[in-house]
C-alpha cells in the first residue's frame, strides 16, 4: 500500500496558502471591501468610545440664541461681548468656529472692536477652511481677515472629514495648501499651552513624506489621520446657548478653567454630518465636531488606522493561517482551524482598537476565511454525493445512479432519435473464485473488470457502473447495436490479454477471469421503458451464460437471443 510522504501534504497545502495570501493582499489593496470595512467600524468603535470630559464646554449658536439676537450673521460687537464674558470667566482656551474671512463692510468698527478682544483674551484659536473657487478648480484658503488672524493665538484648520457614505469617522490633525502646516482647530486650542510646533507625540498615521516636494501648490495636503471615537451620543459634552454665555445666566464656574468650542448649532445653518454607529437621521454639527475632536486629544483616545502594507500583511498572514494549522493533528479538519482563525481575526480586530487604539479592518481576511470555508463546503458537499452515488470499491457509478442515468438517457434518446445501448455483465464463476483464492482476490478481479471497462467508455456521457456482487453495466448514449458489439468484443480482448499477464504472488493481484456480456440497443420507436431496455439487455446475458460463459449476446427481439461476438480466452 502507498503511503503518502509528508512532502506531498505540506506542498499543496502550502501552495494553497500562498495562494490565499496573495488572495487576501490583492482584496486589501484593491479596497473593494472599503463600504464593509466601514460598516464593521461603526459597530466595533462603540465600544471603545471614551466618555465626554467635563472640561470641554459648547457654546451653541442655536435657536434661542437666534430668537434672541435676531438674524443671523450678528454684528461682530456681539462676538466681542462673548469672547470678554469668556475671558472674565477664565476659560482655558476658546476655539471660535465660526467663518470670519470676509470684513463687515457697514460695521468697521465691530471688525475693530472684535480683534481687540480676541487679544486680550490671548486664547482664541480661529478657523480656517478650504475651498474650491469653482467646481472642479483650484482650492484656496479662507482665512480670517487679517486683523483676526493677528490677534488670535492660533489658527487651525476646521475641515469635517466625511465618508462617501456622509459618515465622519476620520480627522486630520494637520493639514494646508500645499503642505499639512494648519493644526486641526481642536488640536491648535490644546497647543495653546505647549511650544509651538510641538507634533513629536502626535497620534496618527502619517500621509505625507517627509522632505518630498507636494505636487502641487493648490492641493489641500493632509497629515496625522486618525479616526475619531465619537462619544455616544456625539453632542454628550455640557452645552450652553450662546445668548445665555453673553447675558451672564450662566454661572461662571461652569466655565471656569475648561475649554469651550462654539459654533452654530441651530437647523439649517453650518454643515452636518453623522458619527459612526449613529441613525441616518441623527446629525452632528461641525462645532461637535470639534469637541470630539479635542475629547480624543485630551483622552490620549486617538485611533490610528494601520498603514495599508501592514493591514496587507495581517490580512494574509491570517488567511494562511488556517491551511498551516491544519497540518498538526489535532486540527487536521480544516473548519476547525478555519472557524478558530475566523473568531481570532475578529477579535484581534477588537482588541486592537480597544486597548492599542489601533485600526485594523478584520474584513479581507474573514472574506477570504469565509470564500476557503465556502469551496471546502463545496468540496465537501460533493465529495458526498459522489460517495452516495459511486460504489466504495470500484469507484464506479453504484446501482442508484445507474437507474437515474438509464431513464435520464431514455428520454433524451426518445427525443433526439439516437440509438441507446446497455452492456450488462457478470465475472465467470465468480462464486468459485471467492471460494478458492479469497475474498481478496475476488476485489482484485472486480478492481480489474471496472478498470477495463473505464478505458473502453470514455465518452462524457458514457457510464460504467456496478449494480452488486460481481454484476456491471456500461451505459452507452447515441452507440448503434454494431458498436455496441465491437464494445463487448474488445472487452473480451482485453480480458484474454489480463489472463496471459505474469501474476506475482499477492493475493491482490487478480487471477485471470472471464466474463459474460448482455447487449441491448433501444431504437426509436420502442415504446419500453428502462425496467424493459434492462430487463432485456439482462436476458442477453442470461443466454450468454447458458451458451458457455465467456461471451456476448445481443437482444433482438421481444423473447429472441442472437450471439454476436463470442471469443474464448
Amino acid at each position: 500500500m502507498n503511503i503518502p510522504s509528508p512532502a506531498s501534504k505540506w506542498k499543496p497545502r502550502l501552495l494553497t496558502a500562498v495562494g490565499a495570501a496573495a488572495l487576501a493582499i490583492l482584496v486589501t489593496l484593491s479596497g473593494v471591501t472599503a463600504p464593509i470595512d466601514a460598516w464593521v467600524y461603526d459597530r466595533l468603535v462603540l465600544g471603545a468610545a471614551p466618555d465626554a470630559d467635563p472640561r470641554i464646554v459648547v457654546v451653541d449658536i442655536d435657536q434661542k440664541s437666534l430668537a434672541e439676537l435676531g438674524r443671523w450673521p450678528w454684528s461682530r460687537r456681539t462676538h466681542a461681548q462673548l469672547v470678554d464674558r469668556l475671558r472674565l470667566t477664565e476659560v482655558k482656551g476658546i476655539a471660535f468656529n465660526v467663518l470670519l474671512s470676509e470684513p463687515a463692510l457697514f460695521d468697521p468698527e465691530g471688525d475693530a472692536l472684535l480683534a481687540r478682544a480676541i487679544s486680550r483674551s490671548g486664547r482664541v484659536v480661529l478657523p480656517v477652511l478650504a475651498e474650491p473657487v469653482q467646481l472642479n478648480s483650484s482650492t484656496v484658503e479662507l482665512m480670517p481677515i487679517p486683523e483676526f488672524a493677528a490677534s488670535a493665538a492660533s489658527l487651525g484648520h476646521a475641515e469635517m472629514a466625511l465618508d462617501d457614505d456622509g459618515v465622519a469617522r476620520s480627522a486630520y490633525l494637520r493639514a494646508g495648501l500645499g503642505s499639512p502646516h494648519w493644526p486641526a482647530l481642536a488640536l491648535a486650542l490644546l497647543q495653546l499651552d505647549q511650544p509651538p510646533g510641538s507634533n513629536g507625540d502626535l497620534p496618527g498615521r502619517r500621509r505625507v513624506t517627509t522632505g518630498l516636494e507636494p505636487a502641487s501648490p493648490y492641493d489641500w495636503v493632509r497629515d496625522y489621520e486618525v479616526r475619531v471615537p465619537f462619544t455616544s451620543p456625539p453632542n454628550a459634552f455640557r452645552h450652553v446657548s450662546y445668548t445665555d454665555v453673553l447675558n451672564q445666566r450662566i454661572p461662571a464656574t461652569l466655565l471656569r478653567g475648561n475649554w469651550v468650542v462654539v459654533g452654530v448649532s441651530a437647523t439649517g445653518m453650518g454643515p452636518l454630518a453623522r458619527a459612526p454607529g449613529q441613525p441616518p437621521t441623527a446629525s452632528m454639527s461641525g462645532t461637535d465636531y470639534q469637541a470630539n475632536l479635542l475629547n480624543m486629544l485630551v483622552k490620549r483616545a486617538a485611533i490610528t488606522p494601520v498603514s495599508e502594507g501592514w493591514q496587507a500583511v495581517l490580512a494574509a498572514t491570517l488567511s494562511a493561517l488556517p491551511l498551516l494549522l491544519s497540518l498538526l493533528p489535532v486540527l487536521r479538519r480544516i473548519w476547525r482551524p478555519t472557524v478558530l482563525t475566523m473568531a481570532g481575526t475578529l477579535v484581534l480586530s477588537m482588541l486592537m482598537l480597544r486597548y492599542g487604539h489601533l485600526w485594523f479592518s478584520p474584513v479581507p481576511a474573514l472574506l477570504v476565511l469565509a470564500l476557503g470555508a465556502s469551496l471546502w463546503v463545496y468540496r465537501l458537499l460533493r465529495r458526498t454525493q459522489r460517495q452516495a452515488q459511486s460504489d466504495a470499491l470500484t469507484g464506479l457509478a453504484n446501482r442508484s445512479r445507474f437507474d437515474h442515468a438509464l431513464d435520464q438517457e431514455l428520454r433524451i434518446a426518445r427525443r433526439s432519435g439516437q440509438p441507446l445501448s446497455l452492456l450488462v455483465m457478470d465475472i465467470d464463476h465468480f462464486k468459485q473464485l471467492n471460494d478458492t483464492q479469497g475474498h481478496a482476490a475476488g476485489d482484485a478481479a472486480l478492481k480489474a473488470l471496472g478498470r477495463i471497462l473505464r478505458s473502453r467508455a470514455r465518452r462524457p456521457r458514457d457510464l460504467v457502473a456496478r449494480l452488486g456482487g460481481d454484476e456491471f453495466a456500461v451505459l452507452l448514449p447515441e452507440t448503434s447495436a454494431q458498436a455496441a458489439a465491437t464494445i463487448a468484443t474488445t472487452i473480451h480482448v482485453d480480458l484474454a490479454h489480463h489472463g496471459r499477464k505474469p501474476h506475482g504472488a499477492t493475493a491482490s493481484t487478480p487471477p485471470p477471469f472471464t466474463a459474460s456480456v448482455g447487449i441491448h440497443t433501444y431504437l426509436s420507436g420502442d415504446e419500453a421503458g428502462p425496467e424493459d431496455v434492462f430487463d432485456r439487455a439482462d436476458a442477453a446475458l442470461y443466454r450468454a451464460k447458458q451458451a458457455g460463459r465467456n461471451r456476448s449476446f445481443s437482444h433482438t427481439g421481444e423473447h429472441e437471443a442472437v450471439e454476436v461476438s463470442p471469443h474464448r480466452v
